[in-house]
């Protein structure tokens, strides 16, 4: 045997005109699935303001039930945050004034686990609203919705509410409907999609 014989066969590696094929074909791919995680990341945003909405309904629906008084929730139109109290609150003079925001406080996007959350996730702000009008608050307060709140949603102790409907919105102008049936206390949302705000 001779010694060419055994002599192993020469590995080949790639050329630069490979490598560069090779990322060319990696950015390509990656300007097609950018997009498309993003708005993955848009949607799932908005559903999670909607749960965060009716686990506030919920949670309110529960309070009221439970301690025999009326509760309300309302929201602060055009912005992120909404309010769970009970109608003695309400009347309260305070309760009418905006929180300041506290630039220290931890806030998470996706920090939906916890259970007293009033706050939507980032980019997720309060669209329109239909909310029933209920001769309770009427009576109570007089005309419902004025200052820097939406018109409360009322939650009684026998478990009926004020029929709602209320818009969501995210930055790119998607939308999810949740609606509130006042008979059962029920909540629905609906999938993501356009609706006018206006």
């Amino acid at each position: 045997m001779s010694h060419e014989a055994i002599r192993p066969p020469r590995r080949r590696g790639l050329t630069l005109v490979e490598i560069c094929l090779v990322l060319a074909l990696l950015v390509v791919i990656a300007s097609f699935a950018i997009p498309l995680l993003g708005g993955a990341v848009e949607r799932r945003s908005l559903m999670s303001g909607a749960g965060l909405l009716q686990a506030g309904w919920t949670r309110a629906r529960l309070a009221a039930m439970q301690s025999g008084q009326t509760y309300v929730v309302r929201f602060e139109p055009k912005g992120s945050r909404f309010q769970v109290l009970s109608l003695d609150q309400l009347a309260l003079p305070e309760s009418q004034q905006l929180p300041q925001e506290d630039p220290d406080a931890e806030h998470s996007t996706y920090d939906i686990l916890r259970l007293f959350k009033t706050r939507l996730p980032d980019g997720v702000i309060f669209g329109r609203a239909d909310v029933a009008n209920s001769n309770q608050l009427t009576a109570t307060m007089g005309a419902a919705g004025d200052g820097p709140w939406s018109a409360p949603i009322v939650f009684r102790p026998d478990g009926t509410t004020s029929d709602a409907s209320v818009l969501l919105v995210n930055e790119p102008g998607q939308t999810v409907r949740v609606t509130l049936r006042g008979l059962t206390g029920t909540s629905v949302a609906s999938e993501v999609g356009k609706e006018n705000v206006q």
